[in-house]
């Protein structure tokens, strides 16, 4: 999902002192200090190493997508002559890929045993595979040829691929049809944060902050004898016990924000801080972005406390930070990402009350002509490049789009339920909810 971690793990793996940071500290995630990383594909990358979209497009217009990319992997993993390092275009290495099979072949083998035997392991990542062309006909060729490659590459006991997908790139049956393509997907690792993860992540930052850092850390040291362990210059390890015990988790953030979301003797009705702030930032799959969790403490901060209040963070902070947290979120998937949802909400904005029944929506669509006028609107946007998958099928097929999104939900009884991070700021009501932006 947006905001889960995949340009920062991206960012992460290519810094060799990360890379030896997290090989110390989180020993879990088995990155070992002898990797050495490189960049196939991604954004604001050097051309003559990792080609552009542009230039993509004009290789696979002449020659197949499986060569341009081990072209892309000689290049990266060091293939030794007589592979074209030095070619002056891309066009030179892939045509020798094309016109040699079996030196390549040959060449890659023996650079992937030559690191094995020096205990290295080269890794090349792959990140914002959507930005491979401008619409899906362009983009599954590529995507397609990628994986297949990244799959055969799993023989190779010296070099490997990490590619950063997004779920609606995994669930294109074009793209994955291709013979054993499970065994690939079967290896992924879903960037999903349980509550737990985002409070941790929270209380890193805030015991790592430069001005008061020293402050949280003692206020945990005071209120639960939770002492840091500095690791290097500055740089404080979050202890074991608030990553994973959201009781102590909970002692700590409720000691920041109060006990309860509402004033008096029964304010706890209201709910409680720990849970209620990512119970209204879920999405449809039950996954909270960390960059809505951060925003929403950031926002919350902007709100005055009474006077008289004892915590840093006031429960009607914490609410209008859940507000900017939508906004913040609808325009990244409206205006980044999927900017065919925009057109498909502004047809519902002030119109419907969740959950509701299916045909209500479908209605509304209908009546407004809704998906003729994304067609014929948003070619025109700069920023289109992937309409919906199930386009094909209709209203039905796209409402089963933002399913898939996280968007919208069905409920047990079968009406469709839309989830406050992206309800409020889409301007849909729902009986006893947080509001709705205007």
């Amino acid at each position: 999902m947006r905001g889960a971690g995949k340009s920062h793990w991206w960012a992460a793996l290519n810094s060799e002192p990360h890379r030896h940071y997290l090989a110390r500290v989180f020993p879990e995630a088995k990155i070992e200090n002898e990797i050495v990383c490189s960049q196939g594909f991604g954004i604001g990358l050097d051309p003559k190493r990792s080609p552009s979209k542009d230039t993509l497009a004009a290789l696979s217009s002449q020659y197949k997508p499986r060569h341009v990319w081990q072209a892309v992997i000689g290049l990266q993993a060091g293939l030794p002559a007589p592979f074209p390092q030095e070619a002056p275009t891309w066009a030179n290495r892939v045509r020798w890929v094309r016109d040699s099979p079996e030196e390549y072949a040959r060449l890659l083998y023996e650079t992937g045993e030559e690191f094995f035997q020096k205990r290295q392991r080269r890794l090349l990542l792959f990140d914002a595979l959507d930005r491979l062309a401008d619409d899906w006909a362009g983009l599954r060729p590529l995507a397609s040829a990628l994986f297949q490659v990244a799959l055969d590459m799993l023989g190779n006991r010296g070099i490997r691929l990490k590619l950063f997908v997004r779920p609606d790139m995994l669930e294109d049956r074009q793209i994955l049809a291709f013979p054993d393509s499970s065994k690939l997907t079967g290896r992924k690792a879903d960037l999903t944060w349980q509550r737990a993860d985002l409070y941790a992540l929270l209380f890193q930052c805030l015991a790592n902050e430069k001005t008061n850092g020293a402050t949280f850390r003692d206020h945990c040291r005071q209120l639960l004898r939770i002492t840091w362990r500095p690791e290097g210059q500055d740089i404080w390890v979050l202890p074991d016990v608030l990553r994973h015990d959201e009781d102590i988790q909970k002692k700590v953030f409720h000691a920041l924000a109060g006990p309860a979301m509402a004033m008096g003797q029964h304010g706890h009705k209201s709910g409680f801080p720990y849970t209620w702030l990512p119970n209204h930032l879920l999405d449809s799959r039950g996954q909270v972005s960390p960059r809505s969790f951060l925003a929403a403490i950031r926002s919350a901060l902007d709100v005055a406390a009474p006077a008289d209040w004892p915590y840093a963070l006031h429960y009607k902070g914490i609410q209008e930070g859940v507000k900017q947290a939508s906004t913040i979120r609808v325009k990244e998937v409206t205006q980044e990402d999927y900017p065919w949802v925009e057109p498909l909400m502004l047809a519902l904005r002030n119109q419907i009350i969740v959950p509701c029944q299916q045909e209500e929506i479908l209605t509304r669509w209908k009546t407004a002509r809704t998906l003729d006028t994304m067609l014929s609107e948003l070619p025109m946007s700069s920023g289109v490049r992937l309409l919906p998958l199930h386009l094909d099928a209709g209203p039905q097929g796209v409402l089963e789009d933002l399913k898939n999104l996280g968007i919208v939900d069905y409920i047990s009884d079968g009406r469709i339920q839309i989830p406050d991070v992206y309800r409020i700021a889409f301007g849909l009501g729902r009986k006893g909810g947080v509001k709705p932006l205007s």
